[in-house]
């Protein structure tokens, strides 16, 4: 596993609709009240820019030897904190590529400027929540997720 975080360009955004388009598992974890709808790569990149904007946040793919594996993001929430998501396919789950890209990135959000970062993880994505457990033990329970806070370093 080598695992490499960039940012999102054009020239993933086609590889990154097809890994959506046909992991029906990924999306039930992502959008579990939404249909599955199929997306171009044009798609993919102006969605990622338009939720950049909004958010005021950057995206970027997660790579294992060059190999698109999932995609990593922060959004500005305050002036000191970023919210931070990602997703890998569902075939990796559980093999220790999510923790390997997170490590990876909380480096590029404190270079971003940020202090602490944040997140929404569903009550029932226990891999997740112990990935953020590894770096924190300040984590709120919320209507049926938990919010992590930690403190860049």
């Amino acid at each position: 596993m080598k695992i490499t975080i960039k940012e999102l360009d054009t020239a993933y955004c086609n590889a990154m609709a097809e890994l959506l388009n046909s992991d029906e598992k990924l999306h039930l974890a992502l959008s579990p009240d939404s249909p599955h709808i199929n997306i171009n790569g044009k798609e993919y990149y102006d969605g990622c820019k338009t939720w950049e904007k909004r958010k005021n946040g950057n995206n970027f793919v997660i790579l294992d030897e060059d190999r698109l594996i999932g995609s990593i993001s922060y959004h500005k929430i305050s002036l000191l904190t970023a919210g931070c998501g990602y997703w890998i396919k569902s075939s990796l789950w559980g093999k220790g590529y999510g923790k390997e890209a997170f490590a990876g990135f909380l480096p590029v959000i404190k270079k971003a400027g940020f202090e602490y970062v944040t997140a929404n993880i569903w009550k029932d994505n226990i891999a997740s929540l112990k990935i953020w457990e590894k770096y924190t033990s300040d984590i709120r329970e919320e209507e049926g997720r938990y919010i992590p806070l930690i403190k860049l370093v």
